[in-house]
C-alpha cells in the first residue's frame, strides 16, 4: 500500500510543480515561453527514465526502495534551487550570446527537479513487481489531484511559496517508499529538509521581500513600490502605492486636460499589463473619462443597462456611472479584481456600494449565455493590453471572447437598439487586430441574418486605439449625426461610418461584404490573417499567415509579436525533435542493438518502442484537442484546468486500474481495443460540436457535467493502453521498459507542442484525426507481437 501512496504523492507534486512553473514563467517572461516549463519538465523526466535504463544495478530488488527514496529527496532539494535560479535569471528572447546562456541555464534549472521525479516514477513503474495497472492508476490519480492543488494553492500562496511546498511533498513520497527499509541517516536528512521547506514556504508567503522574480519581463522588480501583491491561477497582480498624477486614458482626445491630477494606484498584471485604480467619490473625480475614445458608445446610448466585460481597476464601470446608466453589471473572470473593488479599495474606488452596480466573478461569455437580462451597451475595452499583445503573449492562447459564436451570444444580450463596443489597438497602416475585430463583427452580423452589415458598424479612433461599435438595428440618422458631432468635438477620427466608404481599403473590403463568401474573398489574399475566428479555431491574436512571412516585418509590433511567438513554438518543436533523436533514440538504440543481437528480439524491441511512442503521442493529441475545445465551451480557464485536465488524467487512472480485471491481452480483444479507440476519437470529434451548440445557453453546472460525461469514457479507455503494453513487452524485454517509458514521455511532450501548432494553423479537429491514426497504427505493433508468439490457439493470447 505504501508504494501506491508514494507513487501518487510523487506524481501529485510533480504535476503541481509543472503547472506552477508555467504560472511563474508567465510572470518572468511572456506567455509563449510558459510552454518552456512543460517541455523542460518532460525533458528532465525523460532523462530520469534514461538513467534507470542505463543504470539497472542501482535499482535491484534489494536497493530499489531506498534509492527511490533518495531520488525523492533529490527532487525536494532540487526544487528550491531551481526556483532561486529562475527568479534570478533575466529571461528574454534576444539575438545575443548572453540570452542564449540564460536560456540554457534556465533549461537545466527547470529540468533538475523533474530528473529526480522521473527516476522515481520510472523505477516504480518498470522495476516493481506490483500489478502495473494499479501502479499506473496511482500515478495518474496522483497527477490529476496535482491540478487541484495548484488551483487551491495559488488562492492561498504565491507561486514561489507553492513551489517550495511542492518540494516538501516530495519528501513525504520518499517516506512512503522507504517505510520499512531506509537508513536512519536518510530519514533524518529528509526530516530536516521537510521542516526547512515548510518553514520557507510559510515565511516566503508573508513578505514581499522573499524569494520572488528579480527580473520581470526584462525589468528589475521594485517591491519597495508595491502596496499589495496577489497571486492566483490567473495572474499575479501588483498594486502600487497611491500617487497623484495625470489620469490614465487608453485613447485620449487631444482636448483632454494635460494639467488635471487625480489620485490613483497603478495595477500591474503579470509584470506588463497595466491599468489603474482611481479614486471616485463624485463625478468630478472621473469627468476626464468623457475624453477617452473607448467610451464613445455612451454618447449614443447614455441610459439603460450597461454590461462591462473585464472589470480590472473599475474604470469602465466608473465611465458607465458617469454617463448615467441605471443598471451596470461588471464581469471579470479574475477574482482578484472583484475582491479588490469590494474589499481593500471599496471606499477608494467608490463602485461596490453603488446600488446600480453589480460585480460578478465569472467569465463573460459564460455569464451572458445564461442570463436573460439585456443591455443597451456591452463594452469590452482593451482587456488585453499593448504590452502583452505586442510581445505575442496571447498568440498561442485560445480566447473564448473573440469568436463569432461568442459575439453572437453578446449580440443576443443587447436590447433592440443596443450597441456592442470593442476597443483594440489600431494603426491605419497596419490594422492588425482591429482589422480582425471588424471582420469578426461582419461575420457575426451575417450569421445573425443581417444582409447589409455596413449599416450596423461604425469605428472611431484616437491615439493608436480604435473603438468598434456594432448594433442590432442599423444606425439611425440621429446616431450618425451624434457620432459625427462627438468625433468633431473631441477631435477623434471616424474610420468607419454607415453610408460612407472607409478610406482604408482593407476596412472597405471587409465592411462591404454582404455574404460569408464575399467576406472570405475580401480577406483571403491579405498579408495578415483577418479570418473571423471561431470556436474551432479561436486564436484571435494570431494573424500570421505562413505563406506571407517575408512581408510580416512590415507590420506593427503586435504582428511581429505573432512571429516571435510562432517562431518560439516552432523552435520548441524542432528542439524537442532533435533532443528525442539525439539524447533518447540513438544512444538507447545503440545499447539495445548490442544487448539484443538476435534479429527477432530487435523486431520486438522496435515494436515496443513504436507502441509506447504512439500511445504517448495519441494521448497528448486527444488531451490537447479536448481541453481546447471544451475550455472554449466552458469559457473559464480555471474549469479547463481544474475539471477537464483532472477528469482526463483521473479517468485514465481509473481505466488503468480496471485493466487488471479485463482481458486486454486475449485474442480478439487485443485488436479490438485500438480499433474501438480510434472510432471513439472520431466520434467525439463530430459529437462535440453538436453537443456544444445545443448547450451554449445551459447553466454552468450542466455544461460541466456534460463535459465530464464526454471526457470520462474516452480518458478511461486511453488508460488501458499503457498497462497493456507493459504486460505484452515486459515479458520478452524487461530491461527495455525504462526506455519505453522515456519514449512515451518525450513523444507526449513533443506532440503537445505539435498539437498547439496544428490547432492554430489548421484546426483543433486536426488533432483528433491524428490521435485516431496513432491508436489505429498500434495494430501493426500488436500484430508483430502476436506473430512473434506463434499463437496457434486464437482463443488466448498471453493469458
Amino acid at each position: 500500500m505504501h508504494i501506491y501512496l508514494g507513487t501518487a504523492l510523487i506524481a501529485f507534486t510533480t504535476l503541481a510543480l509543472e503547472i506552477t512553473l508555467t504560472r511563474l514563467l508567465s510572470v518572468i517572461t511572456w506567455y509563449h515561453l510558459a510552454f518552456f516549463a512543460i517541455s523542460t519538465a518532460m525533458l528532465g523526466m525523460t532523462a530520469g527514465a534514461t538513467t534507470v535504463y542505463l543504470k539497472p544495478i542501482w535499482f535491484t530488488k534489494e536497493r530499489l526502495n531506498e534509492n527511490i527514496a533518495k531520488s525523492c529527496l533529490g527532487y525536494s532539494l532540487a526544487t528550491p534551487l531551481s526556483l532561486i535560479i529562475l527568479c534570478l535569471l533575466p529571461l528574454q528572447l534576444a539575438a545575443s550570446v548572453m540570452s542564449l546562456f540564460a536560456l540554457v541555464i534556465a533549461t537545466i534549472a527547470c529540468s533538475l527537479p523533474f530528473y529526480f521525479s522521473g527516476i522515481t516514477i520510472t523505477a516504480v513503474l518498470t522495476k516493481h513487481q506490483l500489478p502495473i495497472g494499479k501502479l499506473y492508476a496511482s500515478d495518474l490519480i496522483g497527477a490529476s489531484l496535482g491540478c487541484l492543488l495548484v488551483l487551491g494553492g495559488l488562492e492561498i500562496l504565491d507561486a514561489p511559496s507553492l513551489i517550495l511546498l511542492c518540494g516538501s511533498i516530495g519528501i513525504l513520497a520518499g517516506f512512503s517508499f522507504s517505510w520499512n527499509n531506509s537508513s536512519f541517516k536518510l530519514r533524518r536528512l529528509s526530516g530536516y529538509a521537510f521542516i526547512i521547506l515548510i518553514f520557507l514556504a510559510l515565511i516566503n508567503s508573508s513578505t514581499l521581500y522573499g524569494i520572488r522574480p528579480f527580473v520581470i519581463k526584462g525589468r528589475a522588480a521594485a517591491p519597495e513600490s508595491y502596496l499589495l501583491e496577489k497571486w492566483n491561477s490567473f495572474s499575479r497582480v501588483v498594486i502600487g502605492k497611491c500617487s497623484e498624477g495625470i489620469p490614465q486614458l487608453w485613447g485620449a482626445s487631444p482636448l483632454a486636460s494635460k494639467d488635471e491630477k487625480i489620485f490613483q494606484h497603478y495595477m500591474n498584471i503579470d509584470g506588463a499589463a497595466c491599468t489603474t485604480l482611481r479614486r471616485f467619490s463624485s463625478n468630478d473625480d472621473i469627468n476626464h473619462l468623457r475624453f477617452d475614445v473607448t467610451n464613445v458608445a455612451h454618447y449614443l446610448r447614455p441610459g439603460g443597462g450597461a454590461c462591462i466585460i473585464g472589470v480590472g481597476g473599475g474604470r469602465d464601470i466608473q465611465s458607465a456611472v458617469l454617463f448615467g446608466h441605471e443598471r451596470i453589471v461588471g464581469i471579470d473572470v479574475n477574482p482578484i479584481f472583484i475582491n479588490l473593488l469590494k474589499e481593500e479599495f471599496r471606499e477608494f474606488a467608490g463602485i461596490a456600494d453603488r446600488k446600480e452596480v453589480t460585480l460578478i466573478i465569472d467569465e463573460a461569455r459564460s455569464f451572458l449565455s445564461r442570463t436573460k437580462e439585456e443591455y443597451s451597451i456591452i463594452q469590452m475595452s482593451l482587456i488585453d493590453t499593448w504590452a502583452a499583445t505586442g510581445a505575442g503573449a496571447y498568440t498561442l492562447s485560445e480566447n473564448a471572447l473573440y469568436t463569432t459564436e461568442a459575439w453572437q451570444v453578446f449580440f443576443k444580450r443587447l436590447t433592440d437598439n443596443g450597441i456592442f463596443t470593442v476597443s483594440r489597438l489600431y494603426s491605419p497602416d497596419a490594422l492588425g487586430e482591429t482589422g480582425r475585430a471588424v471582420s469578426l463583427a461582419v461575420a457575426t452580423l451575417l450569421r445573425s441574418g443581417i444582409s447589409n452589415p455596413s449599416q450596423h458598424i461604425a469605428m472611431v479612433t484616437a491615439k493608436g486605439v480604435s473603438t468598434l461599435l456594432f448594433s442590432k438595428q442599423p444606425f439611425s440618422n440621429h446616431d450618425i449625426a451624434e457620432l459625427k458631432k462627438v468625433s468633431s468635438d473631441l477631435q477623434y477620427d471616424l474610420a468607419i461610418l454607415p453610408g460612407v466608404q472607409p478610406h482604408n481599403k482593407v476596412l472597405k473590403d471587409i465592411v462591404s461584404a454582404n455574404s460569408p463568401e464575399k467576406l472570405s474573398m475580401a480577406i483571403k489574399d491579405k498579408p495578415l490573417n483577418y479570418e473571423p475566428t471561431t470556436d474551432e479555431n479561436p486564436y484571435f491574436f494570431n494573424m500570421l499567415r505562413l505563406n506571407h512571412l517575408s512581408s510580416f516585418h512590415q507590420h506593427s509590433s503586435v504582428s511581429r509579436g505573432n512571429l516571435i511567438a510562432t517562431i518560439t513554438l516552432a523552435g520548441l518543436i524542432f528542439s524537442l525533435l532533435f533532443l528525442t533523436m539525439t539524447t533518447i533514440v540513438l544512444p538507447l538504440a545503440i545499447k539495445s542493438r548490442s544487448d539484443n543481437p538476435v534479429k527477432k528480439s530487435s523486431k520486438i524491441l522496435w515494436s515496443g518502442a513504436l507502441y509506447f511512442s504512439l500511445i504517448g503521442a495519441g494521448f497528448m493529441f486527444v488531451e490537447i484537442a479536448l481541453i481546447q475545445r471544451l475550455s472554449v465551451f466552458l469559457s473559464h480557464p480555471v474549469y479547463a484546468l481544474g475539471i477537464l485536465l483532472f477528469t482526463i488524467i483521473a479517468s485514465a487512472g481509473i481505466g488503468s486500474f480496471l485493466s487488471e480485471h479485463l482481458p486486454l491481452t486475449r485474442f480478439p480483444w487485443i485488436f479490438v481495443y485500438p480499433i474501438t479507440m480510434s472510432i471513439a476519437i472520431i466520434a467525439i470529434r463530430f459529437v462535440l460540436p453538436i453537443m456544444l451548440s445545443h448547450m451554449i445557453y445551459s447553466t454552468m453546472l450542466i455544461k460541466i457535467v456534460a463535459s465530464i460525461l464526454a471526457i470520462f469514457p474516452l480518458g478511461m479507455f486511453m488508460g488501458f493502453f499503457f498497462p497493456l503494453g507493459m504486460r505484452l513487452f515486459r515479458s520478452v524485454s524487461p530491461t527495455e521498459t525504462p526506455w519505453y517509458w522515456a519514449l512515451n514521455g518525450i513523444f507526449g511532450v513533443l506532440c503537445s507542442a505539435l498539437a498547439v501548432f496544428f490547432s492554430i494553423y489548421i484546426s483543433i479537429s486536426t488533432n483528433f484525426y491524428i490521435a485516431a491514426i496513432c491508436y489505429a497504427t498500434l495494430l501493426i505493433c500488436l500484430f508483430h507481437r502476436w506473430i512473434d508468439n506463434r499463437m496457434i490457439d486464437d482463443s488466448k493470447f498471453l493469458s
